[in-house]
């Protein structure tokens, strides 16, 4: 693929998050690599999507301490250059020998070698487009990186597209919930809100503190709230908030949006509504879909499973195998940042779909 194309690919991208994988290869393959990882990282955040081939490794590395601990975090990423730079652009070649990062995890694993770059982004988080190298392949050489360059105007443009673009999503996402009566707001990794709707800033429970950091009225939920986003990051999270001053008491509910490429440059981290104690419903099939991206059979799956039914009973009333359920069921849990059924229905029950039968909370 010629330079130009690639380019095309890159702004393409920018509009359609699913392109970036593509994007990923195609600079992988110009220097010699078996991957890219694109990271966003920030105090308290850090979100990242691979090229498909690496992807396994690179959620190693994500769940290991050597994502926050490591020489090219250190010495790479920090310097903003406008330019590719590899390993041995900061780092001396007796070093990379006796590090952990590249003696314990890289070089087991084959890897060794990278050529990246860092892009500040609107919102101030580090941008880093990564090319992993295996080790056996030698470093990167210094003309490869350069040749690289020529790419790096177009993908820091193509970061601030995407970012305002997530933007524009997580209002969009939000206005939407708010015509279903869902009280909502999208938080970013760093705990600050990204957006709100009109219903969440209006019922008493929701509050925007400083620096745009989420806060809640009732100080025990708040506690537990705060308590949660710094310890357990985004993880999933439904909890009471009591009533209080005239208003009703709600459940929150905080859930982490999948990972795209949308949602690293954006910074959206996690979706947060309030469903009203006693006023809920069980959600339709075309609402679990639009919340939770889940596949329609999921959707049937997870409705059925609100209104009261088992897995056998479903198998056997839709004539197909429990294997298949439980398939579909793993797959929503995944989606929706639970590990029970329980938990799903705590996370979900609260959900009013107009015109659905009463499903209490």
């Amino acid at each position: 693929m010629d330079a130009t194309n690639l380019i095309d690919e890159i702004y393409e991208a920018a509009v359609v998050p699913e392109r970036w994988a593509g994007v990923l290869d195609r600079l992988a393959a110009r220097a010699g690599g078996v991957g890219t990882i694109l990271f966003a990282a920030a105090p308290n955040r850090f979100q990242w999507t691979s090229s498909r081939a690496i992807h396994a490794v690179a959620a190693e590395w994500v769940a290991s301490p050597f994502v926050a601990d490591n020489l090219r975090g250190k010495r790479l990423v920090p310097l903003y250059e406008p330019r590719f730079l590899t390993d041995l652009d900061a780092i001396a070649a007796e070093e990379l020998e006796q590090d952990p990062f590249y003696r314990d995890f890289l070089r087991p694993r084959g890897w060794g070698w990278c050529v990246g770059t860092s892009i500040r982004s609107t919102s101030g988080d580090s941008i880093v487009f990564s090319i992993e190298r295996l080790y056996a392949d030698g470093p990167v050489p210094r003309e490869t990186a350069a040749a690289l360059d020529q790419f790096r105007p177009h993908l820091a443009r193509a970061s601030i597209i995407a970012a305002r673009l997530g933007l524009e999503r997580a209002r969009a996402s939000v206005a939407a919930l708010e015509l279903i009566g869902l009280p909502a707001a999208i938080i970013t990794g760093r705990h600050s809100v990204l957006a709100a709707n009109e219903l969440i800033t209006a019922c008493g429970a929701f509050e925007i503190g400083a620096f745009d950091r989420v806060r809640l009225s009732d100080p025990m939920a708040n506690e537990r709230l705060q308590l949660h986003l710094d310890v357990a990051g985004d993880a999933g999270l439904s909890f009471p908030i009591r009533a209080a001053g005239g208003r009703p008491a709600f459940v929150a509910h905080l859930v982490p949006l999948r990972r795209a490429g949308l949602d690293v440059f954006s910074g959206a981290a996690q979706l947060f509504y309030l469903t009203e104690v006693g006023r809920g419903a069980a959600p339709s099939a075309a609402i679990l879909e639009a919340l939770f991206d889940l596949s329609p059979a999921e959707a049937k799956v997870t409705r059925l499973i609100l209104s009261g039914g088992t897995v056998a009973g479903i198998a056997n009333s839709h004539k197909i195998q429990p294997e298949t359920v439980r398939g579909q069921l793993k797959s929503v849990f995944a989606k929706t940042g639970v590990r029970r059924q329980a938990e799903l229905i705590q996370l979900l029950g609260g959900i009013q779909s107009p015109g659905a039968p009463g499903f209490s909370l």
